[in-house]
């Protein structure tokens, strides 16, 4: 059940919950520096968590919606182990989506070629839109040194979205 529905208790009382959209509960803004935000919040930055941003960013524009309105759920599909789960961090970054909040969700392939994120409105307009990362960018950021995070991750930050990931819609 999402966080934003009411629900009732055992006591049958309904309990109010945070609604998507424009309003009091949504009252975060866009981090100023999103590069420092994730270092604050991961700890350092990569690729992993820069593609996770760059495809927030992109699924904000696609589906026409701004950063914290929780208007979108998104499904983080990787294999449950780092650098692959980073990605979600960088969606939290890019989306203002949170696992608290219940909109940002992980889902495990045991295979991170078949990695990829699928986005939809709440409102279940606009269709569902999935980023699959391109293979060779993949290829390029995987089993890298420690000493290859920062570059890397300035590149993945002014790379073209079609060399990173591919967009489709259902």
């Amino acid at each position: 059940m999402a966080h934003d529905e009411n629900t009732k208790d055992n006591t049958n009382a309904v309990l109010i919950q945070s609604q998507p959209g424009a309003n009091a509960w949504n009252a975060g803004q866009p981090p100023a520096d999103w590069w420092a935000e994730i270092k604050r919040q991961h700890g350092h930055v990569g690729p992993w968590n820069v593609l996770g941003w760059r495809i927030g960013q992109a699924a904000l524009r696609e589906l026409k919606t701004e950063w914290g309105r929780h208007e979108l759920e998104v499904v983080c599909y990787v294999p449950l182990q780092t650098p692959f789960t980073c990605m979600a961090d960088g969606l939290a970054v890019g989306t203002g989506n949170s696992i608290g909040r219940m909109d940002l969700r992980m889902a495990e392939v045991l295979d991170y070629r078949e990695s990829f994120v699928a986005v939809r409105r709440k409102d279940k307009t606009g269709g569902v839109i999935e980023f699959r990362r391109d293979p060779d960018y993949l290829k390029a950021i995987t089993n890298q040194p420690v000493e290859e995070l920062e570059k890397l991750s300035g590149v993945c930050s002014r790379m073209p979205e079609e060399k990173l990931f591919n967009i489709r819609r259902f």
